[in-house]
């Protein structure tokens, strides 16, 4: 009996060894995030250095044949392996896009040929929903300009809520970029030159202002148009001039920074969407 306890247990330690071997052998594929800005100008997407703001250009993304141009924003879900895009009010008349990563070919999911919204500057995920900042060309009076909307992953409307400070409509205009806070349960959102910590019913908890740190001579912060968490959880950003920062936030004190690394050239081109995508996006393609 012991006899044969020994083996079994010899066969085991075997089976096991190469098993081990075998799983050595073909290890796991590890597919790292990177952070990529894009320009609205000309459609293409670079890799962002965070340290100092350099650009390694990927690639674009495609519809009817065409460089997909004008985008405000992008959000990845991993679940259905599917990019989603929204874009400016003058490029694409605030389309919704829904990009197949394998291919890059965007399909437009929502044209908004009704204006239902004037832009979606903001995109992120909410459960099984599209979440964004979003604002109208026409005040009708029957609701506030400005807030949180809802769309289905199919584009379609779903909910809005306004965003509100202490009962009044909280006008945001410049900025409107938006990000998760750390707890994962409220958002950040950019308003002009300040971030403020909103729940997801759009009721505004704080309003912090980002003081600059280390801005060149005679050039300023104004208007965050993107921001987006790395995966260290430094949170970056870029203003409508281009300049590209770390923004860091206590939140309960009503005072944060901006602190400059670079600005985005051309300048006259438009930085937007800095977002969180898997290194392999743009390498799927066959050259």
């Amino acid at each position: 009996m012991k006899t044969l306890v020994k083996f079994l247990a010899m066969l085991l330690f075997v089976t096991a060894f190469v098993a081990c071997s075998d799983d050595d052998d073909n290890p796991p594929v590890i597919i790292n995030d990177i952070m990529v800005v894009h320009n609205s100008n000309t459609g293409i997407f670079s890799a962002i250095n965070v340290n100092d703001g350099s650009l390694t250009s990927l690639g674009s993304f495609s519809y009817n044949g065409e460089v997909l141009e004008g985008l405000r924003d992008i959000v990845y879900n991993p679940d259905n392996n599917t990019i989603y895009a929204s874009s400016r009010s003058n490029s694409n008349n605030g389309a919704i896009f829904s990009i197949d990563p394998s291919t890059l070919e965007a399909t437009m999911l929502n044209d908004n040929l009704d204006d239902d919204w004037y832009a979606i500057p903001g995109l992120e995920l909410f459960n099984n929903q599209l979440i964004g900042t979003v604002y109208w060309d026409d005040y009708d009076n029957s609701q506030a300009n400005e807030g949180l909307i809802w769309l289905n992953q199919d584009g379609s409307f779903n909910n809005f809520e306004p965003l509100l400070w202490q009962g009044n409509d909280l006008d945001l205009y410049e900025g409107m970029g938006i990000e998760y806070t750390s707890n994962g349960t409220e958002l950040l959102i950019t308003r002009y030159d300040e971030v403020i910590v909103s729940n997801l019913n759009g009721e505004v908890m704080e309003i912090i202002e980002l003081d600059e740190v280390n801005f060149p001579n005679d050039e300023y912060l104004d208007g965050i148009r993107t921001l987006e968490t790395s995966e260290y959880g430094v949170i970056y950003g870029i203003d409508r001039y281009n300049h590209f920062g770390r923004i860091d936030l206590t939140v309960g004190s009503p005072v944060g920074t901006f602190t400059y690394i670079t600005t985005l050239t051309p300048q006259d081109d438009k930085y937007v969407a800095l977002s969180l995508i898997p290194e392999n996006i743009f390498d799927q393609i066959p050259q």
